[in-house]
């Protein structure tokens, strides 16, 4: 009866047949669109990821040479015929060729055991096509100055991060060079992904996208923008306070990736404030909005103040202040109790939640905090924090932003409190 229901090998052809399938039916969408004719659409790129996998499935009967010798023979194909094309007077790019030469190799991993990284491989591949155009216009409007910062922060995390030593090192063991790069590339990235949003996103996204993806990058940055861009135009008050709460709402979810990334089981004490912040400026914010009615939004250059987060200079001051951050907290920890560690967390809330975030979630990792401690420090900066950007709103920006950003964040922050202690009563 085994024998009937073993789906061994045909699972795996299948699975070969529909990755191929994904990246020839984005192949032919293309080609219909643009009203040209190339070698391959969905049946030929479905057919050649079956190739990959049945040389494959013959390699492992009959010896790896049998794959090389098919890819070849498949590759001799796709060289002859981009020669005949040339031959013909025919200009095209590339593209097609390149992914029909990737598309076997797919295939051949399905049947090597790796189908989730052939499907996830083909997905990457399907949307990269697919996002030809975007692409090319980031390429076309990135500057020299954006364009040396990524290949330096590439440097960086590609090339560098693998060289640094993975071991405990410094005062009380918390400084380890490896972890602490790491976590500023994934800080980074998550502020660059905000910074593309905004740089190269729709331009019709007016002051609440860029206050969403400002966010991202820095909800300071983003608060001082829109709170001296409503004292400059006092008609945009309200927009530019709905902006301020946006921006704050979503560093929240940003802290939560971070907690996510470095000690999982700390999410369960701070997902529920966290929470909870979010939908509560999220609601507000959503309140405002509508409360615009039919009204229309005044003209706004909502073009925020900010950097470009993968600048080598940039990156380099976050390690440093994560560094300091680590070992104050650290200190102030054990030399005063959780008073210290508490004033050490405020004290680092009015410069950003991010160090003290992984600080915080890297200690409790190592078991030098408890995740009561942890939960408490971040909710202590990111409170604080909180209390800072209402202050530079309310001092920077006009009457009508500090009349809506002061009640809103008031009810953010006892919302928050309330719902920490609530979270530690439940959890800790």
């Amino acid at each position: 009866m085994e024998h009937l229901i073993n789906i061994e090998p045909w699972w795996r052809f299948g699975a070969a047949l529909l990755i191929g399938a994904m990246i020839g039916i984005e192949r032919e969408f293309v080609q219909q669109r643009a009203e040209s004719s190339s070698f391959a659409g969905i049946r030929t790129f479905a057919l050649i990821s079956m190739l990959g996998a049945l040389a494959a499935y013959a390699a492992q009967l009959h010896g790896i040479e049998i794959f090389y010798i098919a890819y070849g023979g498949f590759f001799l194909l796709i060289a002859g015929n981009r020669v005949a094309s040339v031959t013909q007077g025919l200009t095209m790019g590339m593209t097609t060729e390149v992914v029909a030469v990737l598309t076997p190799l797919l295939g051949a991993l399905v049947v090597w055991d790796h189908a989730e990284v052939a499907a996830a491989l083909g997905v990457i591949t399907a949307l990269m096509l697919a996002m030809k155009p975007r692409l090319h216009r980031i390429a076309r409007r990135m500057s020299n100055e954006e364009l040396r910062a990524t290949l330096q922060f590439g440097l960086l995390s590609l090339v560098i991060l693998p060289l640094l030593p993975d071991q405990p090192l410094g005062p009380f063991g918390v400084l380890n060079p490896f972890r602490i790069w790491l976590l500023v590339i994934l800080v980074s990235g998550i502020s660059f992904l905000g910074y593309l949003l905004m740089k190269f996103g729709s331009p019709a996204g007016g002051t609440g996208l860029a206050g969403l993806f400002g966010g991202l990058v820095s909800s300071t940055a983003t608060t001082v923008s829109f709170a001296g861009r409503s004292k400059e135009f006092p008609q945009i008050g309200r927009l530019a306070a709905n902006a301020v709460i946006l921006a704050s709402a979503v560093s929240f979810p940003r802290i939560l990736i971070e907690v996510l990334v470095v000690h999982p089981p700390l999410l369960r004490l701070v997902a529920l404030p966290m929470t909870v912040m979010l939908l509560a400026g999220a609601g507000i914010a959503y309140g405002i909005w509508r409360s615009q009615g039919s009204e229309k939004e005044e003209e706004l250059d909502a073009d925020v103040s900010v950097s470009n987060p993968l600048r080598l200079q940039s990156a380099l001051t976050f390690g440093v202040l994560f560094t300091v951050v680590l070992i104050l907290v650290r200190y102030a920890s054990e030399l005063f109790g959780r008073t210290g560690l508490y004033i050490a967390s405020g004290l680092s809330g009015l410069t950003g939640v991010d160090s003290i975030t992984l600080s915080a979630s890297g200690l409790a990792a190592d078991a030098q905090l408890t995740l009561e401690a942890a939960t408490l420090a971040i909710m202590t900066a990111t409170l604080v924090n909180l209390l800072f950007k209402l202050v530079l709103a309310a001092t920077l920006g006009s009457n009508q932003l500090r009349r809506v950003v002061t009640p809103a964040f008031l009810l953010i922050l006892a919302l928050g409190g309330l719902a920490t202690w609530g979270s530690l009563a439940l959890f800790a």
